[in-house]
């Protein structure tokens, strides 16, 4: 089997390609790295804010590898979500490098603030509108015309009444008199 010849537009080509998809090297070892994050299910919210802790982590000299990184369960309980992370610096040092998750996202807490004075404000709202809801989805009564005289009842209608019923006066409107 012939090699093709690699001219310069060739060698370009395959050195952007290279470039563009990485090597097999590195793609395997992403794929390590988001096997070696680890967090409890209870957690699993976290997930961006670790991988931006392991992204942290990689930018001191000192960390050539992640081993592994997780949250800190005890640090999370009593201080706030807090990720330890495991780097290698060489073959035979290795340290832990602990990040607060106000390191990665200083505006953790005030999202979260945020987040819960809107759940405030909705409970709230909600027996406000439960009480708007409950008068919208009332049936309205029908308005009943007022006149000078009750409304006959049933009896009355059926012809037991005991007294004759006296004709309603009709209904006009005159302009006052205008006085000159």
């Amino acid at each position: 089997m012939t090699a093709l010849p690699m001219n310069p537009i060739r060698r370009l080509a395959l050195a952007t390609l290279c470039l563009l998809l990485g090597t097999p090297s590195m793609a395997a070892e992403n794929s390590i790295q988001s096997e070696r994050l680890w967090l409890p299910a209870s957690a699993s919210e976290l997930r961006p804010f670790l991988q931006m802790a392991v992204d942290m982590a990689l930018q001191d000299e000192n960390c050539k590898d992640i081993l592994y990184a997780r949250l800190n369960e005890y640090r999370t309980i009593y201080e706030e979500p807090t990720f330890t992370i495991l780097c290698q610096k060489d073959p035979k040092t290795t340290f832990n490098r602990v990040i607060k998750i106000t390191e990665v996202d200083p505006e953790y807490f005030d999202k979260i603030r945020a987040s819960e004075n809107a759940l405030d404000t909705n409970r709230t709202l909600s027996p406000e509108i439960e009480a708007l809801r409950r008068q919208l989805g009332a049936p309205a009564a029908p308005a009943q015309p007022t006149t000078g005289t009750p409304a006959p009842t049933a009896e009355e209608d059926n012809g037991h009444s005991a007294e004759p019923a006296a004709p309603a006066a009709p209904a006009t409107s005159t302009p006052p008199a205008a006085s000159h």
